[in-house]
């Protein structure tokens, strides 16, 4: 989809009406929906890339997301003009996921994040 404001909130529902329907609990779902809001945000503010991806997997332990895009990789806090408002992104990501993986390429970035689905 094109990396816009407005993937946020689309691949926000997107994310939690798969996991609902996928059974694998209330705070499984948030925990998907809030890693997968700043990590497109952070494709959208931050890559340069036209594009962003949001893949969404499961098994019977784990719930995962992986969001892609075209751009290049910036530290966190390179280039935010206020690090009190900016910056935070993945490491709300970090706190919220069990375990995340940053993989850079020269065709882009794609983190991948898992959770543990509810008992």
């Amino acid at each position: 989809m094109a990396a816009t404001p407005a993937a946020v909130p689309e691949l926000r529902t997107f994310a939690r009406q798969t996991v609902t329907g996928w059974s694998k609990g209330d705070r499984a779902m948030e925990d998907v929906a809030l890693i997968v809001t700043e990590l497109v945000t952070n494709a959208c503010q931050h890559s340069g890339s036209p594009h962003v991806t949001v893949y969404l997997f499961c098994d019977e332990r784990t719930v995962g997301v992986r969001v892609s895009d075209m751009g290049s990789w910036r530290e966190p806090g390179q280039g935010a003009a206020d690090d009190d408002l900016h910056g935070r992104g993945l490491t709300l990501v970090e706190a919220y996921a069990e375990a995340v993986q940053i993989r850079r390429t020269s065709t882009g970035t794609q983190v991948t994040a898992t959770v543990l689905a509810d008992a």
